[in-house]
């Protein structure tokens, strides 16, 4: 690769994974689903990335940079631009009230990522649909995608 050509992805080594986190249009077959519906939202701040544990087994997410942070900048992000970095997975939600069903990036709050994470991003939480809480129609999720 030349100097100074944008990376394809950044490369995060974490103490129990690494994560890659693709920039571009290029992704690896894992995250084409994933890649095309983050394209469909519209912001940087969304990004494909293959989460690579020690045993060799890959997982793909969306890793969700805070709203008012839309990515790392430059060409070769540290470890301080993960901070408050959530990761997502595609899920099917329903509407408890009016059944409406969303397609949604939903934060996989299991893994011991970056401290207190969820508390940086604005979540979606409430049906769009009917306009209940949480409380009553269990939809809640980092953003809702477009259906395609």
């Amino acid at each position: 690769m030349e100097t100074g050509a944008p990376r394809p992805r950044w490369r995060f080594a974490l103490s129990w994974a690494e994560l890659d986190v693709f920039t571009g249009n290029c992704v690896p077959g894992v995250l084409r689903p994933v890649a095309a519906l983050v394209t469909c939202l519209g912001e940087d701040r969304f990004r494909p990335a293959v989460l690579r544990f020690a045993g060799g087994r890959e997982s793909a997410f969306v890793a969700v940079w805070p709203p008012d942070r839309p990515g790392p900048p430059g060409d070769a992000p540290g470890m301080d631009d993960l901070r408050d970095v959530a990761l997502a997975e595609v899920h099917d939600l329903s509407c408890l009230v009016c059944a409406a069903r969303y397609r949604a990036l939903y934060p996989e709050a299991g893994l011991p990522l970056f401290g207190t994470h969820l508390a940086a991003h604005r979540l979606v939480s409430g049906c769009p649909r009917c306009g209940s809480d949480f409380a009553a129609s269990r939809v809640q999720a980092l953003a809702l995608l477009p259906s395609l």
